[in-house]
């Protein structure tokens, strides 16, 4: 498996996403990798990620309920694990307007974006899976210029959460996820650039994560100091659409990594197209896929090895 580098750091150009291992237990519902107990199998955890760590995937989507099994790959296989360290959470909670957090008011931060956004982009990102990003449930007000101006960062939450990180010798940090979309589109990209600032002044290597990358990715790219983009790409979507994701790509300085490239499975029937697109039309220095069994392992990380040998 090929590898790049961020800064010094050098990671492969398949990275193991995490989402198939953790996702019920924020998400609720059944999992494979839910023990008998109730808690994460982290044996069967570590099985599938050493799978992967045979075809060459040494680069790991880094979450704190899988750090046991991050702790006994990096002991068992003596190779050299790159961890990207999870700082955004699955909902805002670590921002806030007058303490109340973001996520709780969703609705209100929905009705603001779509009044800020063309209504034809708005139209667009109805037909996405993403539309619950950005689509209010119920009818709400826009917040005010002055509710926007007030929105605050919890630092103690991200200081805790990098000081985990710190313990396990992990070196690069990604943050920003349904925050970084909003807070771009909402004018508060400076609470950005403190919590990336943070990241550094720690000693890690900031990444930023979003979804509407035609959006994000240009402000971020001004006013957000990171050293790459994590971002969503397939062959059939890209925000806000994929010719204008592709572009936008394709004309950043930094390293962008592609998520969501199998789009929730619907291209899982051939492999070797999903990926070859992804290379080869939007050039990312490498995709992050999750997998469920060490079988889908073998089958995904062997065909992006062979794309990028082809």
């Amino acid at each position: 498996m090929p590898k790049f580098r961020i800064e010094e750091i050098e990671i492969s150009r398949a990275i193991l996403g995490c989402d198939s291992f953790i996702s019920w237990l924020y998400q609720g519902g059944d999992s494979s990798f839910k023990g008998s107990d109730g808690d994460l199998n982290v044996s069967k955890v570590l099985e599938v990620m050493k799978t992967c760590v045979n075809y060459g995937v040494t680069s790991i989507d880094l979450s704190p309920p899988l750090v046991g099994a991050f702790r006994k790959l990096q002991d068992e296989t003596g190779e050299a694990i790159v961890g990207l360290g999870a700082l955004q959470e699955w909902t805002c909670k670590n921002f806030t307007i007058n303490g109340v957090p973001l996520e709780k008011r969703s609705d209100e931060i929905k009705a603001t974006i779509s009044s800020k956004l063309p209504h034809r982009d708005l139209e667009r990102l109805a037909q996405t899976s993403f539309k619950y990003l950005f689509a209010p449930i119920k009818k709400a007000q826009p917040l005010t210029q002055f509710q926007i101006d007030s929105i605050k960062m919890n630092r103690d939450f991200f200081d805790n959460r990098l000081e985990l990180y710190r313990k396990l010798n992990v070196k690069l940090i990604q943050f920003g996820g349904e925050t970084a979309d909003w807070l771009v589109i909402l004018g508060r990209t400076d609470l950005l650039e403190c919590l990336s600032k943070l990241i550094s002044s720690k000693g890690f290597t900031p990444i930023l994560i979003c979804h509407l990358t035609s959006i994000v990715l240009p402000i971020a790219e001004k006013e957000v100091e990171v050293a790459g983009y994590i971002v969503p790409l397939n062959k059939l979507s890209g925000l806000i659409t994929l010719h204008k994701a592709l572009s936008t790509i394709k004309n950043m300085d930094k390293p962008v990594i592609a998520m969501k490239t199998l789009a929730q499975g619907a291209l899982a029937h051939d492999l070797q197209d999903a990926f070859m697109f992804i290379f080869e039309k939007s050039r990312v220095k490498a995709v992050m896929v999750g997998v469920s069994s060490e079988i889908e392992a073998s089958q995904t990380f062997s065909t992006v090895a062979n794309v990028l040998g082809e």
